[in-house]
């Protein structure tokens, strides 16, 4: 597919509107963005923005990526592409997620991608359903970029949801290889049952649509005919981030409100959703 058009911008939400309708069948909101480290697209810190923010939105799970802890980590063994990530020690966890969680009283998984010596950044899965770390994954293409993807199982009315947080390379090459090892991860480990994959591709040329899509996975603004364009988020042109589902229905694209434009680099990507049977 084509790239988007850089003339049309995305419809940004009125704060005061409501995020979730009152409706009588259970939907499933999904909110994903990425953090970038918690500064304004101009660099500015505005992690307390953020914070306010989404403490505001009320979903069912959070798909975060960049987000960031100013904590000198211990030293960190080298893993190789496509091992699994043990866990942190206790120290490193505290982040900019975990406080999200802390005051909201979210269940929390967390995966740490990048270390450096002052910080470290990575991703996060928040739900305020029970929440079971399903495992991390090393999905680093190169050296030069530090990737990861987060696994999770929510439950949500009585059906179990899988919930995947990626964070993909740069470059073309390396993204496709990360898709393919996502989509045979999910094919080995998660055959079956719903299943939202979301988190900050780089994917403005769409590739991985079809990837998924042989998967029996909907991309949800594909497949709701609405160009999720999240980047630059001050003036969106591209589509960069992604969300995919298996076993649950979209049912609408949330606009983001008009103040995320100047807190990330990237506009949330939000949407509802039903699970299939519910």
């Amino acid at each position: 597919m084509s790239m988007a058009s850089p003339t049309r911008t995305t419809r940004m939400r009125n704060p005061d509107q409501p995020l979730i309708d009152t409706s009588p069948s259970p939907e499933f909101v999904a909110v994903s963005w990425n953090l970038h480290k918690g500064r304004s697209p101009l660099g500015f810190q505005a992690w307390q923005a953020m914070q306010r923010w989404v403490q505001s939105v009320h979903a069912d799970a959070y798909f975060l990526q960049e987000a960031m802890a100013r904590r000198l980590p211990s030293p960190v063994l080298e893993s190789s592409f496509g091992a699994p990530l043990g866990d942190p020690q206790q120290d490193l966890w505290h982040c900019q997620a975990t406080e999200i969680a802390e005051s909201l009283k979210l269940q929390i998984a967390l995966g740490t991608n990048v270390f450096k010596p002052s910080w470290r950044h990575g991703n996060a899965i928040l739900s305020p359903h029970p929440l079971d770390l399903g495992g991390r994954w090393d999905i680093s293409a190169h050296r030069f970029e530090r990737r990861g993807l987060l696994v999770a199982r929510a439950s949500f009315g009585g059906h179990p949801v899988t919930l995947l947080c990626a964070h993909l390379a740069l470059t073309r090459s390396a993204r496709l290889r990360q898709m393919n090892w996502i989509a045979h991860w999910i094919a080995k480990e998660a055959p079956q049952g719903p299943l939202v994959l979301a988190g900050d591709f780089n994917d403005w040329r769409n590739d991985s649509v079809p990837i998924f899509a042989e998967l029996g996975m909907q991309e949800v603004s594909t497949l709701l005919g609405e160009p999720a364009r999240t980047f630059p988020a001050f003036s969106p042109a591209l589509a960069l981030d992604k969300m995919f589902v298996r076993g649950m229905q979209p049912i609408a694209l949330i606009p983001p409100a008009q103040e995320t434009a100047w807190l990330s680099d990237h506009l949330p990507y939000m949407a509802r959703l039903r699970v299939d049977g519910a």
